[in-house]
């Protein structure tokens, strides 16, 4: 009666200790995981290792390792967000990142005693580092519905791709690193604007997909930049598509759309300066 008492409380505990994790090594499906938390469920012991053949009871642990709650939440919550800060670190390279909020912290921190005034004065830069870091180093997060809106407008496109059987094959966007062309782009000369920002906040990447009944595949290629609002100084949509050029391949033949063409919209509307 004892062993199956202790049997019994083993089985009531041992749940709050696993939980399941699922992974993939499509990007697609890894875009903006820095938003998403991971709760809590069952976890597979032995994750990395093949299904080759089925296992034993007797190959199963009899308790995970100390803290293992505590290791598996800092892994799923906290460290996508900072593969981000690490992959995307150069967007935080600007003069204002590098060299004014470490001396203003610095600065004021040296008179941190004397007053409440200057421990805000001394905490404000490091808030302030948080949350450009924060907003910079992020998973581009455009409007994919808007983006779907715009290719099934195409009859070119739909003839060969339907919205319930269409799939995501591969997937990839981010920001462009430094500043584009001065000729084609005049307006990134604003050494005012370079002072707090290393890069445009332009993106570009492409989208893969397939239709499972026409077996058409089709390459999109897309260029996004932030545009200006109604106002003067507001931002009207951080990701909008200048640039949409579709490369579908059917029964061997290969064709170019252009969807969205990038010179006659540079001519329409420019890009907008974030500055903060």
């Amino acid at each position: 009666m004892q062993v199956s008492r202790l049997a019994s409380i083993n089985l009531t505990f041992r749940p709050q200790y696993n939980k399941i994790s699922w992974t993939s090594a499509n990007p697609y499906n890894k875009r903006w995981q820095y938003k998403f938390k991971p709760s809590y469920y069952s976890y597979p012991r032995d994750l990395e290792q093949e299904h080759t053949y089925v296992k034993k009871p007797a190959d199963s642990y009899d308790a995970v390792p100390l803290g293992w709650a505590w290791i598996q939440d800092v892994v799923q919550r906290y460290v996508p967000s900072f593969q981000c800060l690490i992959d995307r670190r150069h967007r935080l390279y600007d003069t204002f990142n590098i060299y004014v909020l470490p001396a203003w912290a610095i600065g004021f921190y040296q008179l941190y005693d004397l007053g409440i005034g200057f421990k805000v004065l001394s905490i404000l830069p490091v808030i302030m580092f948080y949350v450009r870091a924060r907003d910079k180093v992020g998973d581009p997060d455009f409007k994919e519905t808007f983006l779907r809106d715009i290719l099934y407008k195409n009859k070119e496109i739909t003839e060969l791709f339907n919205e319930e059987t269409i799939q995501v094959l591969d997937y990839d966007c981010e920001y462009d690193k430094g500043y584009q062309d001065p000729e084609k782009f005049p307006e990134f000369n604003n050494k005012f604007w370079r002072f707090f920002n290393a890069d445009t906040h332009m993106t570009s990447g492409f989208f893969k997909f397939g239709d499972v009944e026409s077996g058409a595949t089709m390459t999109l290629d897309f260029k996004t930049m932030p545009v200006p609002g109604k106002f003067r100084y507001q931002i009207g949509e951080p990701f909008y598509f200048y640039s949409l050029r579709a490369n579908i391949t059917h029964n061997g033949q290969h064709k170019e759309v252009v969807i969205v063409d990038e010179v006659e919209t540079l001519k329409k509307i420019r890009p907008f300066l974030l500055i903060i």
